[in-house]
């Protein structure tokens, strides 16, 4: 499809390329008029008087000049070429991210709505007794760290998932420009472009990230603000501070969303291989009718495991290439490695699983299994080597409490895959990563030296 879009643009720009030609004769024979002329060669030309508002030489477009108002059709073509091609760019990428958005604005609610619920239980209680108000205290601290450890994950998975897509737009923009993203084949002028484009992606990122989180804002304080009916004007005010202290906390998650891209990508790379280990015991529940008991985490194993032949390529990071991005709500720059890494191929792999998963379980159970995974994947990660009752030796299977349940789940354990095979498949992963290559196994082909038996 771009293609034919490249082939479009390039046959109306060659049948308008000979009224150009036209445009450039005439506007020629203009400066070369013969009082103009003559006075260039008497060396006394007049100075040149500069009107306000006009703007001097620039001929009035005369639409009933065949020349221009070709050039007016073309323009007006290109323009609108150019428009609904952009606009399609931004749509696709924005449909790619909108369940993180909302997860992202969620997660800001929820860190706005503690607060708010700590500060007006403070307003009421300004006379509590020092031991009331310092266990209050701990309980409070506690639950502002769940819904910052939430906040910060759908915010990596915000991030992660531009970042991952940025890649699709730069291809439709080499399209639209003729800007190759190559820095070694580009010459000064394109590496200008370059820099100016990548430059836009990251404010497209900071304004995508800025309103999910104002949106999760705008909606907790309108019901913050319904509580606060019976408070003084001041008191109420303090809202403001609170939405201040929310977007700081986001600014500071959003500058360690570079340097979680190891603890992802390790936590990944875990995860396929045990998905690629247990691809025969999956496949087996599912046929069996029990794929339904493991919801969106089945989807999620399962599609791991095909991806069990595709290597994670080198990419570009959280910048698109750029050395520094701009900050979240303040006006300061975030530092990120512009290096191409297969650690950021590994992490644009996982963001993309997750994030399709993620589009086919929208709510429920599936959903929660997914975010509180999400989570997991920053710390942890999601697996756990452990023994197996009637099994001997030790075995690897999903840890249910790092999936957000309160104990072992039965089917986790039914599909756990032996330390041995896992720490195999692991290693076979982690070659094929580094682009080692291995020798076939087993034994070498037997062969006998000539002459051919003749078979009597």
């Amino acid at each position: 499809m771009l293609l034919h879009d490249g082939i479009a643009i390039a046959n109306l720009r060659a049948e308008n390329a000979n009224l150009r030609d036209k445009v450039v004769a005439l506007e020629q024979e203009k400066r070369d008029l013969p009082e103009k002329s003559s006075r260039e060669s008497d060396g006394d030309s007049p100075p040149r008087v500069v009107v306000p508002g006009v703007r001097l030489g620039v001929p009035k477009l005369n639409t009933t000049d065949p020349v221009q108002l070709g050039l007016l059709q073309e323009v007006g073509a290109l323009n609108k070429l150019f428009v609904g091609k952009l606009s399609k760019i931004r749509r696709r990428a924005a449909k790619d991210r909108i369940e993180a958005a909302r997860d992202l604005s969620k997660a800001s609610q929820r860190l706005y709505s503690k607060l708010a619920g700590i500060q007006l239980r403070a307003a009421y209680q300004n006379k509590a007794a020092s031991a009331a108000i310092n266990s209050y205290s701990k309980k409070s601290q506690a639950a502002i760290r769940i819904a910052r450890s939430s906040m910060n994950a759908r915010l990596n998975t915000l991030g992660n998932v531009i970042a991952s897509n940025a890649r699709k737009v730069e291809s439709g923009f080499e399209v639209l420009t003729g800007v190759i993203r190559s820095h070694r084949a580009a010459g000064a002028l394109d590496r200008k472009l370059i820099r100016e484009q990548t430059k836009a992606m990251g404010k497209d990122m900071q304004k995508s990230i800025a309103r999910s989180i104002m949106i999760g804002e705008a909606k907790a304080r309108r019901v913050a603000d319904r509580a606060r009916g019976n408070l003084a004007r001041a008191k109420r005010a303090m809202l403001i501070e609170i939405s201040e202290r929310v977007e700081h906390t986001a600014d500071k998650l959003f500058k360690t969303i570079q340097g979680s891209h190891q603890k992802i990508a390790d936590n990944y790379l875990s995860l396929k291989a045990y998905a690629v280990t247990a691809g025969d015991k999956l496949k087996d529940y599912v046929i069996k009718g029990k794929g339904k008991n493991l919801s969106s985490l089945g989807d999620l194993l399962t599609t791991v495991a095909g991806l069990s032949s595709v290597k994670a390529q080198k990419a570009e990071g959280l910048g698109a290439g750029a050395k520094s991005i701009p900050a979240i709500f303040s006006a300061k720059k975030v530092k990120v490695k512009a290096m191409l890494t297969k650690i950021n191929g590994l992490v644009n792999e996982y963001t993309g699983v997750i994030n399709a998963v993620r589009a086919r379980w929208p709510m429920g159970l599936g959903k929660y299994l997914l975010l509180k995974l999400e989570e997991s994947m920053l710390t942890k990660g999601v697996l756990q080597v452990d023994k197996v009752s009637n099994h001997a030796g030790n075995w690897v299977f999903l840890n249910g409490r790092a999936v957000g349940l309160s104990n072992k789940l039965n089917d986790f354990e039914s599909l756990a895959v032996r330390m041995g095979h896992y720490e195999a498949t692991l290693a076979k992963l982690t070659a094929a990563l580094a682009g080692k290559k291995h020798k076939p196994a087993g034994k070498k082909p037997y062969s006998v030296p000539a002459p051919e038996w003749p078979g009597n």
